[in-house]
């Protein structure tokens, strides 16, 4: 089973480096989002601090197709391997500080980066996620509609739980909902067999990196109750909740969602 290819994205600088040295944030988008058009604005309100880069998920954005099967440890597996790779190269310098925010399918990313490699990181940040999203039986459907129906069949649906009732920045939300519907359809699936089969809540205890939980007051899918369950399950975690917000927080608090993550992250 082949680990995914991962495409890097600089939301910041451009540059084989930082020339600051300055702390070094990685953002991961969910599913059907594109990290660019998702995280960009956010990241203009950190770079007073850190050089952002973003990840895109297998199929999504700027990563290519992954037609066979893939788990979250695995994806995050291949982060860590970028970390390293970024190291190497002196796109992260040796003495800046590493951090991954993940949302959503990034949010269990994010977890197991903390399970399995916190020797990479500094701080962990899990925005609108939670230890297990959704039941297998509902992913699995949705696995089974998208190879069928193609991810276009997704795009309403998801797009109603995406953003909060007050959201109205319609050019932002349709850049997401063309995401989705030029995402992959094999490997949206795939990504949907891996959140059926992903549960990190037996093992949050053993989490010892400090990490920060985010929800929105409006999500539907992932709760402000999941984000307190990580928070209050690890060693040194802490959450905040953004109001009248839903689900893509990047989108819809782009800055209050930068100064929370610029507070937390330390």
């Amino acid at each position: 089973m082949a680990n995914p290819h991962i495409a890097v994205i600089r939301l910041t600088e451009s540059g084989s480096f930082d020339p600051d040295v300055r702390d070094t944030l990685i953002v991961g988008p969910g599913m059907g989002t594109s990290v660019n058009g998702l995280f960009t604005e956010m990241a203009q309100h950190l770079t007073h601090r850190f050089q952002v880069i973003g990840i895109d998920l297998p199929g999504h954005g700027q990563s290519p197709a992954h037609h066979e099967d893939v788990t979250i440890p695995e994806i995050a597996g291949t982060i860590a391997q970028l970390v390293k790779n970024l190291r190497q190269t002196g796109t992260i310098r040796g003495e800046s500080k590493v951090y991954f925010a993940g949302l959503s399918l990034s949010g269990q990313i994010a977890l197991e980066l903390a399970l399995e490699h916190a020797n990479l990181f500094d701080g962990i940040a899990v925005m609108a996620s939670a230890a297990k999203i959704g039941t297998a039986e509902a992913w699995n459907e949705r696995s089974e509609m998208v190879l069928f129906s193609g991810t276009e069949a997704m795009v309403e649906m998801s797009a109603q739980l995406w953003v909060a009732e007050s959201f109205h920045d319609y050019s932002k939300l349709d850049t997401q909902k063309q995401a989705l519907a030029n995402a992959d359809d094999q490997s949206y699936a795939a990504l949907c067999q891996a959140l059926a089969n992903y549960d990190a809540s037996d093992r949050l205890g053993e989490i010892t990196l400090p990490l920060f939980t985010v929800a929105g007051d409006q999500d539907q899918m992932c709760t402000v109750a999941d984000a307190q369950q990580i928070s209050s399950a690890v060693q040194n975690g802490s959450t905040a909740v953004i109001k009248n917000a839903a689900h893509l927080l990047p989108l819809e608090a782009p800055q209050q969602l930068a100064e929370l993550l610029d507070s937390h992250l330390l």
